[in-house]
């Protein structure tokens, strides 16, 4: 049964995908439409997601798979081209909604976001969630400055409202020239991700690692902008260090670039220092959390990576380099912030690695906290709900939506 578009207090959260493949995006999208619902706004999601992997969702996040509609697309599915999406967002049902919350760039869903603002002429708000860094910017250019010419330029310059997750994707929207209004609205962590139980010694038994082992957990996609080439490196000049430890690298393969740090890792002869452990899941992914040691993130580009809130959620210190905007693992003394390079991530690991393990509890405790007091999504879906009643006229600016 699907659900009617109530009224004026209805936001769309517009995504391509929201299952297993979403990678970031699609927790945000999720974890936003529940915590906004819980606070009285009717909050629905667009998507052209897989049937099966929207019952998984639900499943695994406690929502309303009725509050989810699948478009299907037409043409390659890399281009997510729903034209049934485009139609109905233009007509009068898309009247109903009150704000449009764009998440993600370049697929030609973006032209929803168009067709639905020049239909009815109300807010709309787009998070890009880190795809307009250099980095980013720099893969698939032809296909990018395509999108740009055709639908995306439009997108992003007339947006009400764009949505930072940090302040350096703010800086990143005004490098590449946009002045709208931006609100800086992190991600979050849920209280049941705080709260779980897990079971450290079944992760342990499944990949046969030694109870004495340290574990250095790396889970996120397997793809060339996460810098896991630079990790092993680091882990290769650091093998000299006492004690028993290993990386265990978790994520979804991508460009089939584990075949290329596969590859490195036999090359530097540190296979029994190294384990893939494939894609992982719900209560297995909140176990290794629990086992590990320490968390590595050694990325060349990032947003704000939902999978540090994670680690530090589960009380687990944090190592990732100064693309990720989280300068508040030094501040608050849960984590190491390198510059990206081998060399940076050799030291924070000597350093890591050289503490005696109950200053890693102490550290991760403090992440804990940290997160709990400042990132969780009851408090993010507060200020978006702000956020939409500023654009709707309300209520007065937020303090963290920027003008210029």
């Amino acid at each position: 049964m699907r659900l009617p578009i109530e009224n004026a207090s209805t936001v769309m959260h517009l995504i391509p995908v929201i299952g297993r493949r979403s990678f970031g995006f699609g927790p945000v999208a999720v974890n936003l439409s529940l915590h906004q619902s819980l606070r009285g706004w009717a909050a629905r999601i667009w998507c052209t997601e897989r049937e099966d992997e929207i019952d998984w969702v639900a499943t695994n996040y406690g929502i309303s798979p009725k509050l989810v509609r699948r478009f299907k697309t037409v043409g390659p599915k890399f281009l997510e081209y729903a034209p049934r999406m485009e139609k109905v967002a233009a007509g009068p049902e898309g009247q109903g909604i009150a704000v449009l919350h764009q998440h993600g760039v370049w697929t030609i869903l973006s032209h929803v976001t168009v067709r639905w603002r020049k239909a009815h002429r109300k807010p709309t708000v787009i998070a890009a969630h880190g795809s307009l860094d250099d980095y980013a910017l720099r893969r698939s250019q032809w296909k990018k400055w395509l999108a740009l010419a055709v639908y995306e330029r439009d997108n992003l310059r007339s947006a009400t409202c764009l949505h930072a997750l940090s302040e350096t994707e703010l800086a990143n929207y005004r490098e590449f020239g946009l002045r709208n209004p931006v609100a800086i609205i992190p991600n979050g962590i849920s209280e049941s991700w705080l709260d779980a139980r897990s079971d450290p010694a079944a992760f342990r038994r499944r990949f046969a690692l030694l109870a004495e082992s340290r574990i250095l957990l790396y889970v996120s996609r397997i793809t060339p902008k996460k810098g896991l080439p630079m990790l092993i490196e680091a882990l290769h000049r650091v093998r000299d260090l006492p004690g028993l430890w290993c990386l265990v690298i978790a994520g979804v393969d991508q460009f089939e670039h584990e075949s290329e740090v596969r590859s490195l890792v036999e090359r530097l002869g540190l296979n029994r220092w190294v384990v893939f452990a494939g894609p992982i899941f719900g209560q297995e992914k909140r176990d290794a959390f629990a086992a590990a040691d320490i968390f590595v993130l050694p990325s060349h580009s990032e947003g704000a990576p939902l999978v540090i809130l994670e680690a530090l959620g589960a009380g687990v210190p944090v190592l990732t380099t100064k693309a990720s905007p989280w300068r508040q693992l030094v501040t608050r003394d849960c984590g190491w912030w390198t510059e990206t390079s081998a060399d940076a991530i050799e030291a924070a690991l000597r350093d890591a690695l050289s503490r005696p393990s109950r200053e890693l509890v102490e550290m991760g405790r403090r992440g804990r906290e940290l997160v709990r007091g400042e990132y969780t999504w009851t408090k993010m879906a507060d200020r978006t709900i702000e956020l939409y009643e500023w654009l709707l006229g309300q209520r007065s600016q937020p303090s963290f939506v920027v003008l210029n």
